[in-house]
């Protein structure tokens, strides 16, 4: 009786989707921690921010000399603050989203975009109304408080973008290098001595 070959079941290749996979799920987390730090530093943008106040004479909005000095208050603080937020988010994604350089990259890009927006929504939801619109309609000598503003155009937007790639970069810079020393360490452990003597 003639033995019975059996032939191994072939492993099943993974889909192109399966694949993906991984690679979009770090991207939907790096995006959900830039909207979660964006949305963060709005409400202490707005926590931070000094109020000016100012008085309506003849349906117009004028602030007062306190008013005057906070002026650019708001503008520096979303700077001071979109920083931090950009160092902090571009800093813990590239940590933990380590799959594709690249992808990363263009997550972070995106993140950032995001985060800047929402952090000037946020603030600006939490803000009082436009003064100079309630002017419109109240009387002489009416005291109210002004709005958040941001100053300087689109500048103070590329704050979170510019401060994310930097973190990027400066850790991805650090993060290859301990691992190309570890590599080396583990192909030959005296190769640092050899090319250091002394």
């Amino acid at each position: 009786m003639p033995d019975v070959v059996t032939e191994p079941a072939p492993t099943p290749t993974p889909t192109r989707l399966r694949q993906a996979l991984p690679y979009a799920l770090e991207v939907v987390a790096v995006l959900a921690l830039f909207a979660a730090v964006g949305a963060g530093c709005g409400w202490l943008w707005f926590q931070v921010w000094h109020q000016p106040t100012g008085t309506v004479f003849a349906h117009d909005w004028f602030t007062d000399e306190a008013g005057l000095r906070n002026v650019f208050d708001g503008t520096a603080w979303y700077v001071v603050l979109a920083a931090a937020g950009g160092l902090l988010a571009g800093a813990l994604a590239t940590v933990f989203a380590h799959r594709s350089p690249l992808i990363t990259m263009a997550a972070v890009l995106a993140g950032s975009a995001l985060a800047a927006w929402l952090m000037l929504r946020v603030g600006l939801e939490l803000s009082p109304p436009d003064p100079e619109v309630l002017a419109k309609t109240a009387e002489d000598g009416t005291k109210l408080p002004g709005r958040l503003s941001l100053e300087g155009g689109r500048s103070p937007y590329l704050v979170w973008p510019l401060a994310a790639l930097i973190a990027l970069m400066v850790l991805n810079f650090l993060l290859s290098s301990r691992e190309d020393i570890q590599a080396r360490d583990g192909q030959d452990p005296r190769w640092l001595s050899r090319n250091h003597p002394g």
